[in-house]
């Protein structure tokens, strides 16, 4: 039997579908763990840690105190729910936001460390970190805190040699200093014919969303990535850009086993010129051949295992990488929860998926039943398809929902009486504004990329809203 593939539970007998019996064995099983507990959820926004407020107050947990940097687009958590501080933050964009929310918890003010103490004054609380490299907040230890060596892996020009070790199959690529010369050198000998793919070290904090990327494409002369990349990093890696759809696979590593979900594309659109690319968000929609998701998940496992075995690793991570002509090839690995997430727990309503990552990663000794969680959240992805995106935008507006209806090859305004096929949710953001889009999954028929249907999303707001993204394109899917 292959080391890497676990034996899957058989499914329940009986009429109970497998997410309804998760659900209720989960929450028997972490309720004595969260019961009565008090939490700091600290870092993000207001809207997405009132959800975290609600997944702990289910499990018993006693009412948290939120340090949030901004509100978001949503509900927000009320008194009911939890003690409430914003934080008044104006970043450039993700990576910067991230940087000044570890800064500030590291340094909290002393007033807001005195409001915790009063609210906690035995000071037996635990803090939750989304930016998650804060080891104590205001004298509180951290909950599933992640270990310097996890940390280590999200350096993009050091994740090949794990790769390698893992024996996972990756593009060709060379890590050089953030040197003009150097880079040129480096690409000329890496490009298959669209150019390369210059990514930055983590000198200046860890990035994501493609901000420490750069697309320097054939005949470019690479000053600029060059001239953009030497201010953040010492070091850059450079590989071939590989056309295909970028896909991200996500896996739970537990203390026996790993599982591991279905593949979530990465909306990544591409502007007609520049250096740059733009992350729009996750989605479930699009669905690769049999072959292929068999074989994305395979290596989802072996990767899980190499996390296990070589840094002792437990709890959720993120693979992402490209389906390209050749198959599914890596491209780097964040041992934490990611985004695309979202998109395949869409259908599993008041599921305690959070808090059970939260105990693994933790460390507790708790019969999980890894295949269980596998089965559930397999099942209920399939069935519920999430297709869209989401971006922020340096652009200000109004929150609102436009009701969208295609018109020939672009969206425009549903009429009254008229069925929408897509939504688009507007609203603050710190950076400035936030775009949600998604597809009505009764008038769209999932399996195909949705990058395409979020360039059409992204053409309504540059009309209605002004949001100057300009032309963009999708990836394209070369698999056959």
């Amino acid at each position: 039997m292959n080391q890497h593939k676990e034996m899957l539970e058989p499914p329940a007998q009986g009429s109970v579908p497998v997410h309804e019996e998760a659900r209720e064995y989960y929450d028997a099983l972490l309720r004595p763990l969260f019961e009565g507990r008090k939490f700091v959820l600290a870092g993000g926004l207001a809207a997405s840690l009132g959800r975290r407020a609600r997944a702990l107050a289910a499990l018993g947990a006693a009412r948290p105190f939120l340090l949030a940097f901004g509100e978001g687009t949503g509900e927000l958590p009320g008194p009911e729910d939890a003690h409430l501080h914003l934080f008044d933050i104006r970043p450039r964009d993700l990576v910067d936001q991230l940087l000044q929310e570890e800064a500030t918890l590291r340094a909290l003010p002393q007033n807001i460390s005195a409001m915790i103490d009063r609210w906690d004054p035995d000071g037996s609380a635990r803090v939750l970190c989304a930016p998650g490299d804060v080891p104590i907040v205001a004298g509180r230890e951290t909950y599933a805190g992640r270990k310097p060596a996890w940390i280590a892996l999200e350096d993009k020009t050091t994740i090949d040699a794990f790769w390698d070790a893992a024996g996972v199959q990756r593009a060709p690529s060379r890590i050089v200093a953030a040197e003009h010369r150097e880079l040129v050198t480096a690409a000329a000998a890496l490009d298959q014919g669209l150019g390369t793919v210059w990514v930055a070290d983590v000198k200046s904090g860890l990035h994501g969303g493609a901000i420490g990327l750069r697309w320097v494409r054939p005949g470019e002369d690479g000053n600029a990535a060059a001239d953009s990349l030497r201010e953040i990093a010492d070091r850059v890696r450079v590989m071939p850009f590989l056309e295909g759809i970028p896909v991200s696979m996500h896996g739970v590593v537990f203390e026996d086993a790993v599982a591991v979900f279905r593949p979530v594309e990465m909306v990544v659109l591409r502007p007609p010129e520049g250096d740059r690319l733009l992350y729009a968000g996750c989605s479930n929609w699009f669905d690769p051949g049999p072959e292929d998701r068999d074989a994305m998940r395979s290596t989802t496992r072996r990767v899980g295992h190499a996390l296990r075995e070589r840094v002792d690793y437990r709890g959720a991570f993120t693979m992402d990488g490209v389906l390209s002509r050749d198959g599914f090839v890596p491209t780097e690995l964040n041992p934490r929860t990611g985004a695309g997430l979202s998109t395949l727990l869409a259908g599993l309503v008041d599921f305690p998926f959070g808090p059970l990552c939260w105990a693994v990663a933790e460390g507790e000794r708790l019969a999980f039943r890894p295949a269980l969680l596998e089965r559930a959240v397999l099942d209920s992805a399939d069935r519920h398809r999430v297709g869209g995106g989401s971006v922020t935008t340096r652009t200000t507006f109004d929150a609102g929902t436009f009701d969208l209806v295609h018109d020939g090859a672009e969206y425009r305004e549903a009429r009254e009486n008229e069925a929408p096929n897509a939504t688009l949710v507007v609203g603050h953001n710190p950076i400035g504004g936030y775009l949600s889009f998604s597809l009505d999954a009764d008038r769209n028929q999932p399996g195909t990329p949705a990058a395409p249907e979020m360039c059409r999303a992204l053409r309504f707001a540059d009309h209605r809203l002004g949001t100057g993204f300009g032309p963009l394109t999708p990836a394209r899917n070369v698999r056959p």
